[in-house]
This record gives structure tokens, sequence and C-alpha cells, in this order.
């Protein structure tokens, strides 16, 4: 491993082993090698591998099974580890997804403040309808930079059930993170209202998330409304994601 001096040395570890990962060197739920071969491997302590390990597992790349080892996860969907049910708690589903459409748009200012791009950027634009069997019970729509992930293609959106993060990762070797989640109550405006078939001013949840890469460049705007009049939306569990 050719080391870097700007970078912390157990960062340098978890770029290579995002690298491995990405290659295909270990697939999802297939063992890493020991912490002892690892630092053999990329020519450092012990103790160096185990904090990037460490820092990968609490990012949700890897997950460790007692007395078996350490596994690499497969990239997770958050509305898809998500428990819809109805109002009553009874009868927990998870959803599908319909791809409404991916087109080309360009940032405002406050997108582009956001996402850190100039004013006017080009950015791609997927909407996806959120599904329980037939019933339509929310929309998201994901905003990502056209410069980060070029010629974004439907087919490959549809093949991969609409999980973005997936593509990002398998497509353009970009890994995702979450940072907090923002939930609020809104009323549907008449576009919402439009393209989840409901009635203007419908009480829906909103949940606004901004997704980060491995070096904390923000990648993924999404905002997803959910129609609380008809279910009841459950986060995923912590160790799901």
């Amino acid at each position: 491993m050719a080391k870097l001096s700007q970078l912390p040395l157990y960062r340098q570890v978890m770029r290579e082993v995002l690298a491995q990962i990405q290659a295909g060197t270990w697939r999802e739920d297939e063992t890493l090698p020991s912490e002892f071969d690892l630092g053999a491997r990329f020519g450092v302590s012990q103790g160096t591998v185990r904090k990037a390990l460490d820092a990968l597992v609490a990012e949700g790349v890897l997950m460790r099974r007692q007395g078996v080892g350490t596994f690499v996860t497969g990239v997770s969907d958050y509305l898809a580890e998500a428990s819809f049910s109805a109002l009553n708690g009874e009868g927990a589903m998870r959803p599908s997804f319909e791809l409404l459409g991916c087109v080309k748009i360009h940032a405002g200012e406050t997108l582009a403040e956001m996402l850190g791009l100039r004013r006017g950027a080009a950015l791609w634009q997927v909407r996806r309808l959120i599904r329980l069997q037939s019933r339509l019970v929310g929309l998201e729509e994901m905003l990502l930079p056209e410069a980060q992930f070029p010629g974004l293609d439907v087919r490959r959106i549809r093949e991969l059930k609409c999980n973005l993060r997936a593509l990002c990762w398998l497509d353009f070797g970009i890994r995702l993170k979450d940072g907090d989640l923002r939930l609020r109550a809104v009323r549907a405006n008449a576009t919402e209202a439009r393209l989840l078939q409901s009635d203007l001013n419908e009480p829906l949840l909103q949940l606004v998330r901004l997704a980060r890469d491995f070096d904390g460049r923000p990648q993924m705007w999404s905002v997803a409304w959910i129609r609380t009049e008809q279910v009841a939306f459950e986060p995923p569990a912590p160790d799901r994601l």
C-alpha cells in the first residue's frame, strides 16, 4: 500500500479495503482475511487494521459475527429496510418500488449549496413510488451530481430495484453513508398530490436525508413523502443499515 502522508494510516487502510471490495476481491457476505493477514498485506500494524475495520463496521460496510469473523455487508436501501404497517401496528410489510423517471435538471442555489456544487450544475433527478402490494403509500425524490455519476441508466436502476446506493457503489465505486435523518409533518402540494394520487394538502410525513461519500463529500440529497393517513412508518433498525 502506497502511504499517503496527508491521511491517517487507518483511513488509508479503510480506502484500500473499500477498493478491494469494489473490485470484487471480497464479495457480499464473504469473510475478510484476519487482521494479522490484512496487516501483512497493507504493510501496517494489526492495531491499525483493527481501527480501520472498526470504522467500516460503524459505517455499515462490514459486520462482525462473534467467533466467526468480519464480513462484507450489502448496500442497504433505507426505505426498503423500513417497516410499513396498518395504523393499529398490525401487518408490518416491506415496500416495493416503481421507478417514475430519471431526468437531468440544474441545481438552484439551495441544492447547489447542499451538494457543494456551483449554481446551475447538472443533477440527476430520480423519482420512485413506494408501494405496499399495489397500494401507493409514498414517493421519494433523489438528486445526484451528474459529474460524479455520468450516464445514469434507467435500465440499470430498474435492474437494481431502484436501489441507487447499490448503483453508486457497484457502477461508480462510490459508497454512501447517511447523515442525520430529518422528519417533519407537511401537507401535499400540487406536485406531490398529483404523483401520489392524493388530495391537495393531505398530511404527509417528510423524510430528508443527505448522503456523503467516505471522504465526507455530499453526493445524494433525498426527500421522501409518506401517506401517514394510510400507513404507519417505522424506520429500519440501526443494525440493518
